[in-house]
């Protein structure tokens, strides 16, 4: 306890003693905080702004439909097509193909376009240049693009899927095809249409037969009832497995519509809460905020070596 009321005294006594050192110290430092953010040196930057919600976004495997937001905004297609349309090479002072120019271009490419969750599930999307009108520009380009790319990949993934159900549907209609050629074939050349229906008719045609005089006719059922015992089984299995060929075709084809409307899906998949505007006002940087750090690390230096020479 005694060692630190010590230096604390010890230093208070020393700002007293050479306090006006100091204000001249924090003078200077001050002044260089001033200077440095000076627009000539720090052109300043304005920033636009925008916080959107996604919606109609089909997720992929535990990945929320913020996550795969953020994973869109963050894109190499969506920063590429931005580099390019606003020729940001040539707006940053880089040169195209110089050693590291890529590299350049990308640092600076993050340190103005900032895209963020929000507490909310929302996103928040921030453009920082030197042209307000520009940052504007580039925030309205990149939503867009945001949602062009939700669209293109709706689509993608609605042509796979779709063209996948499409060629189930098409094998279902060939096995439906194949089953009607059997039934066709059968019902043409042993005349059997229904098979249960046939049986009890004949059946009963059977035993009025046997009970009258009509042998013809007796012998004419015996004939039909020994056809039906012989492709009467395979009517009805042919039969089943059309019913379920045409349920399963069904169940296919509902899927291949659905998908194929995503195929040529053209929507919305972002709601703006926080639509980009120009902005009359500088964000950066916040001079009052430089020259106190400056005023601060100067008082701090100056303290130190002050300190240093006193315990030599």
């Amino acid at each position: 306890m005694e060692s630190r009321e010590f230096n604390f005294k010890s230093l208070v006594e020393l700002l007293i003693s050479r306090w006006k050192l100091f204000v001249l110290v924090a003078l200077i430092g001050a002044l260089v905080g001033v200077v440095i953010s000076l627009p000539v040196i720090m052109p300043p930057r304005f920033k636009s702004t925008a916080v959107v919600y996604p919606v109609n976004v089909l997720t992929y495997s535990d990945e929320s439909e913020t996550e795969q937001l953020l994973q869109v905004f963050e894109s190499s297609s969506v920063r590429d097509s931005i580099i390019e349309k606003f020729d940001l090479y040539s707006h940053y002072g880089i040169e195209r193909g110089a050693p590291a120019s890529r590299y350049y271009l990308l640092e600076e490419y993050n340190d103005r376009f900032i895209v963020s969750k929000t507490l909310y599930e929302s996103v928040r999307l921030e453009v920082y240049d030197e042209d307000p009108g520009l940052a504007f520009a580039m925030a309205q380009e990149m939503l867009r693009l945001v949602n062009a790319k939700f669209n293109h990949l709706a689509n993608e993934r609605g042509r796979n899927l779709a063209g996948s159900f499409k060629s189930q549907m098409d094998y279902q209609t060939s096995v439906m095809d194949s089953v009607n050629a059997m039934i066709r074939a059968i019902s043409t050349g042993k005349g059997i249409l229904d098979y249960e229906a046939q049986t009890r008719e004949l059946v009963r045609g059977y035993f009025e037969s046997g009970r009258g005089s009509n042998a013809a006719l007796k012998k004419r059922a015996e004939e039909w009832l020994v056809d039906l015992q012989e492709e009467g089984n395979a009517m009805v299995a042919l039969q089943n497995v059309l019913r379920l060929s045409a349920e399963r075709r069904s169940e296919v084809e509902r899927n291949y519509l659905f998908w194929r409307e995503y195929e040529y899906r053209d929507i919305n998949y972002l709601d703006e809460i926080v639509s980009p505007e120009i902005s009359d006002k500088k964000a950066w940087p916040v001079r009052w905020l430089i020259v106190v750090l400056s005023t601060g690390s100067a008082l701090l230096l100056a303290m130190v070596i002050v300190a240093l020479n006193k315990s030599r």
